[in-house]
């Protein structure tokens, strides 16, 4: 019975002990009843007692120094028989002949074949190179077209871009062909950078250099084709950042238009293409809101 009564009072003790001890540190932690350590609010609660960082100027890009045409009445691209090449273009497609048969053989075309004739591409957003597009016919159905760029100092390499070998495409269509934007890379890399770059012009060159001959139409006059309906006209978005996109529809094809969207990056280098059919539609331009000095009605 002595025992018990011991034991009793040593477990009393311990849990006096244990109180005590709790109730220190919840005084020495904080003098509010949380269980959690806190810090108290500054006494200024404007905000000046706190550090801060200004964040840096966000760049504005203008859409200015983005040019989409030339000129409404400008030729973004021409196809020139031989006929109609200058001499001194016509002197440079003939110097390039060799080197343009060795790459056009490494490509599977065999000019030995068929009756081959080219055109002359003119691009106005590169000025710096004779582009020739080249045709191979053996008959219906069997069709072979490459294009070729010559840099015109002699400086650059002449460069082959596969388009349709007797009548197929090499790899994936073409226009959307990874080998075909980088080889595009690099034949617009020769070319001086200019001020303001004429990326419609660009876009329709990348067209006609992967077998097209696009047109497009910005306004009911300028329809391309009898009895085709209206479509978008060309347009440039800007991202934030500096990427680019231009689109435009080639209303040349007989049974659909197509659209294209060529994606540039921030330093100008295509990264993107996408074409598909584009269904015609007819469109109507909003008039412009009227001026507020102008309408008496909108300061009331």
């Amino acid at each position: 019975m002595a025992q018990l009564r011991f034991l009793l009072a040593i477990l009393a003790v311990a849990a006096l002990a244990f109180l005590a001890s709790a109730t220190l540190a919840q005084s020495k932690g904080n003098s509010s009843s949380a269980p959690y350590p806190s810090k108290p609010l500054p006494s200024d609660l404007s905000g000046s007692s706190y550090q801060k960082k200004s964040l840096p100027a966000t760049e504005t890009i203008a859409p200015s120094a983005f040019n989409l045409s030339s000129s409404a009445d400008a030729h973004p691209i021409e196809f020139l028989s031989q006929d109609e090449m200058t001499d001194a273009d016509r002197a440079i497609a003939a110097t390039a002949q060799p080197p343009i048969r060795k790459d056009a053989t490494l490509a599977g075309f065999d000019l030995d074949t068929g009756t081959w004739t080219y055109q002359q591409l003119v691009c106005a957003a590169l000025p710096s190179h004779v582009f020739l597009v080249f045709r191979g016919d053996n008959g219906k159905g069997d069709v072979s077209l490459f294009s070729a760029s010559i840099p015109r100092d002699n400086g650059g390499h002449v460069r082959i871009i596969a388009i349709q070998r007797r009548g197929f495409s090499l790899f994936s269509p073409t226009p959307v062909n990874p080998l075909t934007i980088s080889a595009f890379n690099r034949i617009r890399a020769n070319d001086p950078p200019g001020k303001s770059a004429d990326w419609l012009s660009t876009a329709l060159c990348y067209a006609a250099l992967t077998g097209s001959h696009p047109q497009t139409t910005s306004s009911p006059g300028k329809s391309g084709g009898v009895g085709l309906s209206l479509t978008l006209p060309p347009t440039l978005e800007i991202g934030s950042h500096g990427e680019s996109n231009v689109r435009f529809v080639d209303v040349s094809p007989a049974r659909q238009p197509m659209q294209w969207a060529l994606s540039f990056d921030p330093k100008g280098q295509l990264v993107k293409v996408t074409q598909f059919a584009s269904p015609p539609f007819q469109v109507k331009t909003v008039p412009p809101l009227a001026n507020e000095d102008s309408n008496p009605q909108a300061s009331r």
